[in-house]
Order: C-alpha cells, then sequence, then structure tokens
C-alpha cells in the first residue's frame, strides 16, 4: 500500500533517549492526496476486502452497500474519534517498528459507540523472539486541550502502563480464530501475557496519537517532556485546518466508495 503521511504531510520529528516527538502538518497539496487516498483506507478500517468479498457472493449489489452503510457512523463526534483512532494505526504502521495485527473497529456492536479499551494495540518482536507491545491512545477534536491530552497519558499510564488484560484477550482471541498459523502464534504469545503480565517494561511502548485542529505544540511538548523517559515514548501530532470540514469530507468519500460497490 502507498504510503499516507509521507505523501500527505510534512514532519518534524525530535528524539530525546527513549522518547520520540512526531509533529505533521499538511503539504501545500497534501489535502487532495489525502481525499483520495483516505477513503478506501477508512473503509478498511470498518469492513476487509474479504468480507465484502463474500457478501457480494452472497448478495446483490445495493444490498451489500446498505450493509456497509450500516456499519458507518453518522454523528460528527463519532467520526472524529474513529478517525483519530484509524489515523493512529496508519501512523504506527508506516512510522513505527510495529504491526496493529486487529482493526478492532471491525468488531464493534453499534456504529455509534466507542469500544472499550485501548485505542492501538501494536506488535512485534524484539531481537530475541520475544513479544513487544504497543499500547497507544488517540484523540480528534477541532480543539485538543490540556486536559484531554493529560486524560490520555493518565490512560496511558493505567495499569502500570500495559495494555488492558481484556483488550489483549479481544485481540488474541481474533487472530486465534484467523485460522493463519502466523497469527495463530501472535494470538498465543499475546494471550500468555495477558494471563501472566510477566512483559519487561523494556518491551512496553507508549503512543499518545492527537489529531487537531488547533495547534497544540505547547501542550504536546510539556507533556511530551514529562512523559517516562524509562520506556519507548511515541507522541505524535496531526495538526490539520478546518478539522471538522475534513473529517466530514472523507466519510463523503467513504460513501461514495460505498455507492461504487453498489453500482458495480
Amino acid at each position: 500500500m502507498a504510503t499516507l503521511y509521507e505523501k500527505w504531510c510534512r514532519r518534524q520529528r525530535a528524539i530525546d533517549g527513549n522518547k520520540t516527538l512526531w509533529r505533521f502538518v499538511e503539504r501545500e497539496h497534501g489535502r487532495t492526496f489525502a481525499l483520495g487516498e483516505l477513503p478506501g483506507r477508512v473503509l478498511d478500517h470498518y469492513m476487509s476486502h474479504e468480507e465484502i468479498a463474500t457478501l457480494l457472493d452472497e448478495l446483490q449489489f445495493p444490498e451489500v452497500a446498505n450493509c456497509i452503510r450500516e456499519l458507518l457512523p453518522t454523528e460528527a463526534r463519532v467520526r472524529s474519534g474513529d478517525l483519530g483512532e484509524i489515523l493512529a494505526v496508519e501512523f504506527v504502521e508506516e512510522m513505527l517498528a510495529y504491526t496493529v495485527p486487529i482493526r478492532k473497529l471491525r468488531a464493534r456492536d453499534h456504529r455509534e459507540m466507542p469500544m472499550r479499551g485501548e485505542d492501538v494495540i501494536g506488535t512485534t518482536y524484539d531481537d530475541g523472539n520475544r513479544l513487544k507491545l504497543l499500547k497507544g491512545e488517540a484523540k480528534s477534536a477541532r480543539r485538543v486541550s490540556k486536559a484531554t491530552v493529560k486524560d490520555a497519558r493518565k490512560r496511558l499510564d493505567e495499569d502500570h502502563g500495559r495494555p488492558t488484560a481484556y483488550s489483549l484477550i479481544f485481540v488474541a482471541r481474533q487472530l486465534l480464530g484467523s485460522g493463519d498459523s502466523d497469527k495463530s502464534k501472535l494470538g498465543h504469545d499475546i494471550m500468555r501475557e495477558a494471563a501472566t503480565r510477566a512483559m519487561p517494561k523494556a518491551n512496553l511502548a507508549h503512543l499518545l496519537f492527537t489529531f487537531s485542529g488547533n495547534i497544540v505544540t505547547d501542550i504536546i511538548q510539556a507533556d511530551f517532556n514529562a512523559a517516562d523517559g524509562t520506556r519507548e515514548q511515541h507522541s505524535a501530532n496531526l495538526t490539520i485546518h478546518a478539522h471538522g470540514e475534513f473529517v466530514k469530507a472523507i466519510y463523503e468519500g467513504v460513501y461514495k466508495k460505498v455507492t461504487s460497490i453498489g453500482h458495480n
């Protein structure tokens, strides 16, 4: 898949020991690229290509489109939150040495209700083939405040900085039921961590991701300075003009993609 952030945004990166601060702003023509690229990625977070193909084998095209539309949020607040999580996942997989093995929005039971647990759980293995986890919190709003960032940091530090056992078990079950041997191995390793809570701090990373319409440089910098430097830390902010209009435009693009499925 083509890169997203590299083509969409200019970035600044500052490293302080184990901590990395990322700042992204749109390139001059970046929005045009994002409006073309993001709707397909967003749709994939709600329903996989394989699921869509299965539906197309069973239903008429308009019925498939109607089913997909039922998964997409309609409330502006929920759309903003979902897009923040999706952009955080895309950031992790493009910029960091982690994979996010489960698209959690595919398992949500109501399109207007947020899911519990961590926003992002990333995985990789160290040089000794030991599991490493990334715990991520994503915040999206027209105006991200100091209180919002403080709440996200509090959530990251809960459970001694570990992802909750519930969230790990959720991810592990999805992987174990995939029928793929590599995913099944990862699922077993994640389930073992959920049961034992034995992973060393060096193998637990944090991400605080903010997607905002306002400039939050001072807020993010203060949080970054105070963050625990004894673990791998990533703080990332994507600042975008007309945040609400952008979110609306992306979901309009998703609906167009769904409609095109219904007319093929």
